[in-house]
């Protein structure tokens, strides 16, 4: 079958209502027929798909329909898992609109830890239904006036390995489901921002570890990261737009089984590409689409960087044949991005770099599901 990611993904939107009303309660069977399955690691040939009270109770090459079963025709269609964001910003109406296009959970890698803690607090009390899940960061670890301070929230920020348990510690008391680390001092993209030293660096990743928590880290420059891999980061938010990779680079990160989030929609972007404007025009999805995802997928960086995003195409290739971990993100709501739709573009970049679209895909569901 020749059909790209983002073509195969948006099969999912037709079917989504269905699985979304069947997981409010009691309600008609929904018995999908002839529909092709993703079952998060391999394409499976059309057969039929059997919902009742919210669950799948059944998949096969003939099924019977209950009595009183809505019966819909999956035929050149395919059934996915829900998508896995697994770089995004969840504030707002971020969680909403991730599911409207078939995002049922989010990786957020810095929000208001409050907020974060309410959303999950709901999650554990029942199924929410009406938005994605959020699993979250919560505080970023940065240094005094690092990146992430810029945003006019007063946070917490280190300045010493001394501190990294105890800043730890107090990320977790406040509900961070994993510890993100920034590790960019802004050279990348003409800028000077502090960071934290490397060893601040090495200090948070083993005080995660020691909490048994995955250690990520946010690197703006392929020096960044090695560092980051060498500290022991469990993996890398970001790949680098400011030199190709060098020969050794993937199966630097494959040896230390670290896992890597590219958001190759977020760095097209920075590169001078506007990746979400082609989205935002395709009427196909303009239903789904609110004012501020449009205006978002069509905005661009304010600032002019000379910047090589063939470099982050070329790591993906090395990541690929190392057999590294390859996770899809998209780091909404930058500028070209928005919530739930570019993570179809975000696969659909992943397979232009040379993954397959089974692998683009398993980056988007299992694969996540497995790491986090």
């Amino acid at each position: 079958m020749v059909c790209t990611p983002t073509i195969r993904a948006l099969a999912l939107l037709s079917l989504l209502p269905i699985a979304s009303a069947s997981a409010q309660g009691p309600a008609a069977p929904t018995l999908i027929r002839h529909v092709r399955v993703f079952d998060g690691s391999r394409l499976l040939s059309a057969r039929d798909v059997l919902l009742q009270n919210g669950r799948i109770v059944a998949i096969g090459a003939t099924v019977q329909a209950p009595s009183g079963a809505l019966v819909v025709d999956g035929t050149n269609r395919t059934l996915l898992p829900g998508l896995i964001d697994s770089h995004t910003h969840a504030y707002g109406a971020a969680l909403v609109d991730a599911l409207s296009f078939g995002v049922t959970t989010a990786l957020d890698m810095f929000t208001d830890p409050s907020e974060a803690a309410a959303r999950r607090a709901e999650q554990r009390a029942g199924p929410v239904s009406t938005r994605a899940d959020l699993f979250s960061a919560g505080v970023l670890v940065t240094a005094p006036k690092g990146h992430g301070t810029e945003y006019g929230i007063p946070i917490p920020t280190i300045a010493a390995p001394e501190s990294a348990q105890a800043f730890v510690d107090a990320r977790i008391a406040e509900g961070s489901d994993y510890i993100k680390i920034i590790l960019d001092d802004g050279s990348a993209y003409g800028i000077t921002l502090p960071t934290v030293s490397n060893a601040t660096l090495v200090a948070v990743v083993t005080a995660a570890h020691a909490r048994k928590k995955l250690a990520v880290v946010h690197v703006g420059t392929l020096a960044d990261a090695r560092e980051a891999i060498g500290a022991g980061a469990d993996g890398l938010m970001h790949l680098f737009v400011d030199r190709a990779p060098d020969a050794q680079f993937g199966k630097f990160v494959a040896a230390h089984h670290a896992f890597v989030v590219p958001t190759l929609t977020v760095l097209r972007s920075i590169a001078g590409t506007a990746a979400g404007s082609e989205l935002a025009a395709d009427a196909r999805l303009a239903p789904y689409l609110g004012a501020t995802g449009r205006s978002t997928l069509l905005s661009g960086f304010p600032f002019k960087m000379t910047v090589s995003y063939a470099a982050a195409e070329e790591s993906v290739k090395q990541l690929k044949a190392a057999g590294a971990t390859i996770l899809a993100g998209t780091d909404a709501p930058n500028p070209g991005t928005a919530h739930g739709i570019s993570m179809h573009r975000e696969l659909e970049l992943l397979v232009h770099a040379g993954l397959t679209p089974t692998e683009a895909l398993i980056a988007g569901t299992s694969a996540p599901a497995r790491v986090f």
